[in-house]
């Protein structure tokens, strides 16, 4: 769900289609675009789509209408079948790859805290004294929290989570496009049996399944 425009050569470059809202941090440097946030989306977004409405239109422009029509039949098949479940796993695989990012970014924070007090209790042996009991208790705050976020994370912790769901989601990528051009082994059925074989593969991509790992 990254929000990265495509490089281009020339003309403004168009941003690829994502479940971020409209314009999320738009003008800000890539880097800073992929910056951790607190406020994230608390559910998919329903109206995302793999590919652009309007660039398909302009895509099929001069294609004969039979053609566009079981076109358009299968991308309303694969919106049931398919682009509810890619939708879920994408939302989650960034959900928990911000939640990655955000507690890496808080540790940082913390154990920098951590090392400008330990270099405060250090310079106060010698000249304030009174000022060494505070900088441990405070010492021992920061090591406390660090604790709790430790236990926290790991009980659900958010890297296998973003990795798991981030590669299911690009497997039913991959099998979205391999519907529409027909590509093996939808290419060898047609009718009920080519739908049911497109179902079959997405629930078991979706349970953590792959195609590639089933003998076909």
């Amino acid at each position: 769900m990254t929000n990265a425009p495509p490089k281009s050569t020339g003309g403004p470059a168009a941003t690829f289609a994502t479940q971020q809202r409209p314009g999320f941090r738009q003008g800000w440097p890539e880097w800073a675009r992929q910056l951790p946030r607190s406020g994230f989306e608390k559910e998919p977004n329903p109206n995302y789509q793999l590919i652009k409405p309007e660039e398909m239109a302009q895509i099929l422009a001069a294609a004969d209408p039979e053609s566009v029509k079981r076109l358009q039949d299968d991308m309303d098949f694969l919106d049931h079948e398919l682009l509810r479940l890619f939708r879920q796993r994408d939302f989650e695989a960034s959900l928990n790859q911000n939640r990655y990012r955000l507690i890496q970014i808080r540790f940082m924070a913390l154990a920098a805290v951590a090392t400008v007090i330990g270099a405060l209790q250090a310079l106060a042996l010698g000249n304030e004294n009174q000022l060494v009991p505070w900088l441990a208790f405070a010492e021992t705050v920061v090591a406390l929290v660090v604790t709790y976020m430790a236990t926290i994370a790991g009980r659900e912790p958010p890297l296998p989570l973003w990795l798991q769901n981030r590669r299911r989601a690009e497997y039913l990528r991959r099998e979205y496009f391999r519907y529409l051009m027909d590509l093996p082994p939808y290419d060898t059925v047609d009718g009920y049996e080519r739908k049911l074989l497109l179902s079959t593969r997405a629930a078991n991509i979706n349970r953590g399944i792959y195609p590639d790992q089933q003998s076909e």
